[in-house]
């Protein structure tokens, strides 16, 4: 006996460490993960997916770098390379606590490669071959774009590259490491391939023999000096210098082309022609001119003509401060200077020249000239002085402004301009008593100088061109805009494209410099000329920023002045987007920093964006449960909160403690516990766990009741969820609150009730049911009738009938006496009930049926429509008809008289009176034709004579 106790003790115990076992096994954390980009290249983000088997009650990951996460399914994004540990911890309800399951994966990110790459040289002012080296890390394969349609792939990190044309040339890199993760770095022009130019200074001419001094500059962009030059001096000649100074003597008549060679320090070459730059000839012969007249007003012209043999050019110095050449021997001028004038003229051949003797002109009368200031207080007024020559006592002026106004004629003017414009003023001098009148002229303008962006807003970043408006270009030296945010700039361009970086309302200033100073220099001051418009993105969070919870963003966005936001875009940096203004509230599954970047658009197309980093603190986790999840009214439950952080009890009654893990609940209802967990960072979870609490049973039972034998009645019990009803014996089903009873005798019931099965049952209750008989009752026997006739019926019963009850009362003169006729119109089935003095009841039917016979119906064999009311209509009549389908009448002819359809038997209405078409028929034999239903729906025809009498 001892050794079957002892076996069955360790089978036991086999079995129960099996069963555990199991249970672990069956309670096993574990994932699987999705990678973007596949290439596990930074930035690389993880979903991942919970497998873990079992009914974990907790989740705790750990990314391996400090964040954290309690969310079943969380994400990742690692930016950096190396090995990164996700390890998933699941915790598991067992019984006496709790049991722990690990797993964790290890994926080597691939760090994105940082790319750094040099050139030996990159400026050179020759071709040549540049060495490329690439000082990225971990680099496995290299591809280079040279810039100049080479592109060469590699695996070293050294490499040259020949390049066959100057430019200036993009070098782009693209490098894939040893993870498989691939960046580009494009450096633009990059390699500057810069030829030096050459500078020649004037062309030179001269006689032979000549010798002609050159000087020519070299400049490049690379700071590489020239230490040779080569001259070609175009007569079979040449000559090398250290400088660019040479002189060369010329001993034939010719015209020369030069060409010059440099050579800087680092050996770049380069020659530039200079065509026909040297002219050398022989002198003309028999040089000479002729002045005609001699004599002459200032300002008529005066015919010049020269002589000369061999001659190609000639040179004129005229004594009045001007100078002429031209191959032209034969030309006249006007001398604006009096006084007796030298003229000189040399005759020149190739570039060699011969002067021929001088010669004089008497020029008289005044000479017109003036000076004009324009007026800086006033700048459409104009101050005119007189610096004419040869003026005295008698001299006459005449001002003529070039704008339709009144001539002036002092020595001096002052005067006004109203429109803008290009004025020709002309100051004409005569003298009194003297034919000679000169006129000088000059062009004045008058304009208001203004400046123009062509926009009064623009946004922030963009670019406004100013442009000068009105003012004559050519009168220029240079223009200074002194611009509201501070630039200051100098051109001789008439715009300027500038770029407003910096929100606000801005002064600006032209200052326009003026070759001649006659021009007072101008100012142009426009006071918030321009506004450059942004909005201010901005947004903040709410206070929670716990992973797993809800984040809001309240947007502190401003905008520009009346200029609403158009478009809203917001990178939430977990890989959600938005283009709401406010997005939803953001959840993000992992601990650590988050990038958050607003962009925002308004209704100019001005944009601004910012970005913020937000710290998203850890999450505590909670799991609240119940040694009982359903106890009885009166009881006590454990209850129990899972957590690393600190709990606190924040709903339902009666508890032992709150700021506890493990509080003693005693409900007197259904009631909800909630606990909430709180960290260091003050982040919160909540979780709850529901007692039930089954009530006490307050039962009630219907009262004593009878029952007729062989029937059933109804028992009710309220007040439980669960019945048990007993003896069983008549009942459809024990266990509900009202079930049938169909007892043979009488009996007692009991009922039992709880509101559930943990719950003990409650005292039960009684209900008698009595059981009484029931009546004898007989229809009698079934009746077959002919259509029309009266059917008696006669019912039968035992002594304690009561009241009696025949159904249904169709055609029945009484239906409450057991004995009764009815003139039945159908086939009928009667019931008859007896009822006793408890109100037990019999019932029994009788059947009755109908026969359907022709002789039913009475048909006249004459008629006398003679007005007496006797006999005068021919119609059908009986009994037991349900209608006549058709009732037709003939003459003896065949012809029809008579017609009617669907007419009742016995009606006088429907028949016939002996008229056709409203005329009386004669007396005579008709045939008739009727077509008929007995109440059986029997059908059937009759067919005879009727004879009409007069």
């Amino acid at each position: 006996m001892k050794y079957l106790q002892a076996k069955c003790l360790c089978t036991l115990l086999l079995l129960i460490s099996l069963l555990q076992a199991n249970c672990l096994l069956a309670q096993q954390a574990n994932f699987t993960y999705t990678a973007s980009p596949g290439s596990l290249c930074t930035p690389v983000t993880f979903t991942l997916t919970n497998t873990s088997t079992g009914t974990p009650i907790a989740y705790n990951w750990d990314f391996g770098d400090g964040r954290t996460s309690h969310e079943v399914n969380p994400q990742v994004t690692y930016t950096s390379g190396g090995p990164a540990k996700i390890t998933l911890e699941a915790q598991y309800r067992v019984s006496g606590g709790t049991n722990t399951s690990t797993y964790f994966r290890t994926m080597v990110i691939g760090s994105t490669p940082q790319i750094s790459f040099s050139a030996d040289v990159t400026k050179s002012c020759k071709l040549y071959s540049a060495n490329f080296t690439d000082g990225t890390a971990g680099a496995a394969s290299r591809t280079w774009d040279f810039g100049d349609g080479t592109i060469v792939t590699t695996s070293n990190a050294f490499i040259a590259h020949n390049y066959t044309s100057a430019g200036k040339f993009d070098v782009t890199l693209t490098v894939t490491n040893s993870n498989g993760c691939t960046a580009t770095l494009k450096k633009a022009a990059y390699i500057d391939i810069s030829l030096p130019d050459i500078i020649l200074s004037a062309p030179l001419s001269g006689c032979v023999p000549y010798t002609a001094a050159f000087t020519a500059t070299s400049a490049n962009g690379v700071n590489d000096p020239v230490i040779s030059w080569g001259w070609n001096f175009g007569d079979g000649n040449s000559q090398t210098t250290v400088n660019g100074n040479v002189s060369h003597a010329y001993t034939q008549t010719g015209t020369y082309n030069i060409g010059v060679t440099v050579t800087t320090q680092n050996q770049c070459v380069v020659t530039k022609s200079f065509d026909k730059h040297i002219h050398t000839g022989n002198p003309p012969s028999n040089v000479s001119f002729s002045v005609s007249p001699a004599s002459t007003c200032a300002g008529d012209p005066v015919r010049l003509l020269a002589n000369a043999s061999f001659a190609d050019t000639y040179s004129w110095d005229f004594g009045d401060g001007t100078t002429g050449e031209g191959s032209n021997n034969d030309i006249r001028h006007s001398f604006n200077a009096n006084g007796t004038l030298t003229i000189q003229m040399k005759a020149g051949s190739n570039g060699c020249f011969t002067a021929a003797a001088p010669a004089t002109v008497v020029v008289t009368g005044p000479v017109s000239q003036f000076h004009v200031v324009r007026d800086c207080n006033d700048k459409s007024r104009f101050t005119f002085t007189n610096q004419s020559i040869g003026i005295n006592a008698n001299t006459t002026y005449q001002w003529d402004f070039g704008d339709n106004s009144p001539v002036v004629t002092t020595k001096d003017a002052v005067h006004n301009y109203t429109t803008p414009g290009n004025y020709t003023v002309r100051l004409t001098i005569g003298e009194n008593g003297n034919n000679c009148q000169h006129s000088s002229f000059q062009t004045i303008y008058y304009f208001r100088a203004d400046f123009t962006a062509g926009v009064s807003a623009i946004c922030r970043g963009s670019k406004a061109t100013y442009e000068v408006l009105n003012v004559p270009l050519g009168l220029v030296a240079d223009y200074t805009w002194q611009f509201g945010d501070g630039e200051i700039y100098t051109t001789t361009n008439q715009t300027y494209v500038k770029t407003w970086a910096a929100t606000g309302s801005y002064s600006n200033q032209l200052t326009i410099h003026y070759k001649d100073a006659a021009y007072c220099d101008d100012i142009v001051t426009k006071p918030d000329d321009i506004s450059i418009l942004a909005p201010q993105a901005g947004f903040t969070t709410g206070p929670v920023t716990c992973a797993g919870q809800p984040l809001s963003f309240i947007n502190t966005t401003v905008t520009s002045p009346n200029i609403p936001i158009t478009d809203w875009y917001w990178d939430l940096g977990n890989g959600q987007k938005s283009s709401a203004q406010t997005p939803p509230a953001v959840k993000y599954t992992v601990s650590g920093g988050q990038a958050v970047k607003l962009v925002v658009t308004d209704a100019r197309n001005c944009r601004d964006s910012l970005s913020q980093t937000i710290n998203i603190h850890p999450t505590p986790f909670v799991k609240a449960s119940a040694k009982q999840a359903k106890i009885c009214e009166g009881n006590s439950v454990d209850l129990n909160a899972l957590s690393d952080g600190t709990v606190q009890w924040l709903s339902g009654g009666n508890l032992s403690c709150i700021f506890c893990n493990d509080p003693v609940a005693t409900p007197v209802v259904s009631t909800r516990y909630q606990v909430q967990s709180t960290n260091q960072y003050g982040c919160t979870v909540f979780d709850s766990t529901d007692i039930v609490v089954v009530p006490k049973v307050n039962l009630t039972v219907s009262k004593d009741t009878i029952v007729c034998y062989g029937s059933s009645v109804q028992l009710n019990a309220t007040g439980a969820a669960i019945y048990n009803w007993t003896p069983v014996t008549g009942l459809t089903n024990n266990n509900i609150a009202n079930p049938f009873a169909t007892p043979e005798t009488d009996i007692t019931y009991q009922v039992t009730g709880t509101n559930d099965a943990i719950c003990p049952m409650s005292t039960p209750l009684a209900v008698k049911v009595t059981v009484k008989p029931v009546p004898d009752v007989s229809a009698g026997k079934d009746q077959t009738v002919t259509v029309g006739e009266v059917v008696k019926l006669m019912a039968s019963g035992t002594a304690d009938v009561v009241s009696w009850k025949w159904s249904p009362d169709d055609y029945l003169d009484n239906t409450t006496s057991p004995y009764v006729t009815a003139a039945i119109r159908k086939p009928i089935t009667y019931s008859i009930t007896g009822t006793n003095q408890y109100g037990c009841k019999k019932t029994d039917v009788v059947n009755i049926d109908l026969i359907c016979n022709t002789d039913v119906v009475f048909i006249p064999n004459t008629f006398s429509p003679n007005g007496d009311g006797q006999n005068d209509i021919f119609y059908p009549r009986g009994k037991g008809i349900n209608f006549i389908k058709s009732f037709r009448i003939f003459n003896r002819w065949g012809q029809e008289v008579f017609h009617r359809e669907k007419i009742n038997i016995d009606d006088i209405s429907a028949g016939w009176n002996g008229s056709f078409n409203g005329q009386p028929q004669a007396a005579d034999v008709y045939i008739y034709f009727i077509e008929a239903y007995c109440d059986t729906n029997e059908f059937f025809q009759l067919k005879g004579n009727v004879t009409l009498l007069r």
